[in-house]
């Protein structure tokens, strides 16, 4: 695997930190990238929501109403972090930003969702619960839509998709590959099966370790049987 990696440069504390991006080949033959630096992330969501245009609501909106939005995350972005030109072409980079910016988005515009579904009280709206981060042009937008039909039929179908998984994965917004980095940080180099396992499982307090589905749990069965 090859590593690019991106500086970061804190002005005021006068700090630099290496942010490593894996680089892999999937079976498309199209690089792929990921930025694994929790502070990069939360640097990248801060340019986001700081840049966010009003009246939009997600990836495809902004694609259409103002596309000039994603160049500008990138070059505020690319102000304080910058890649290894060895590895790493411009264009590559800022497609790899790109890339992470677009789901950065919609994971942030979920979990606001979520948030605001566990706090709402019967009767209040949605546009009543702005979080301080967001500004009032874009949620006003994002409310609207999330209490319109089109987004509750939208909503349903995702619903219904979802169940009809039969191996849904517990790892929540990182990858498969994020997982075993993390597991091999905190344990050593894990087996396939260990990786499997600790991504069909819940999560939570009470259900801790149960597999995610009785299909999911026969895979590893089989496997322990024909070794």
């Amino acid at each position: 695997m090859i590593k690019i990696v991106y500086i970061w440069f804190n002005f005021p504390a006068l700090i630099w930190l290496l942010l490593s991006i894996n680089k892999s080949r999937p079976p498309s033959g199209r690089l792929k990238w990921q930025i694994d630096c929790p502070k990069a992330l939360r640097n990248l969501l801060a340019v986001i929501r700081m840049l966010w245009p009003d009246g939009c609501v997600g990836v495809k909106e902004i694609d259409r109403k103002s596309p000039k939005f994603w160049d500008d995350c990138i070059d505020e972005f690319l102000e304080y972090y910058t890649w290894d030109p060895k590895f790493a072409t411009q264009d590559e980079a800022r497609a790899s930003v790109l890339a992470v910016l677009r789901d950065k988005l919609r994971r942030a515009l979920s979990d606001d969702k979520k948030r605001v579904d566990a706090q709402k009280k019967a009767g209040e709206t949605y546009a009543q619960h702005r979080p301080l981060y967001m500004k009032p042009g874009v949620w006003s937008r994002i409310a609207k839509y999330w209490e319109s039909e089109e987004f509750k039929k939208k909503f349903e179908v995702g619903k219904k998709a979802r169940k009809a998984v039969k191996l849904p994965h517990t790892s929540g917004a990182r990858s498969f590959d994020r997982r075993r980095r993390d597991y091999v940080a905190k344990h050593g180099k894990p087996g396939t099966v260990v990786v499997y396992k600790d991504c069909h499982t819940l999560k939570n307090k009470d259900m801790l370790g149960k597999w995610i589905t009785k299909a999911a749990k026969d895979i590893i069965v089989s496997i322990r049987t024909s070794h």
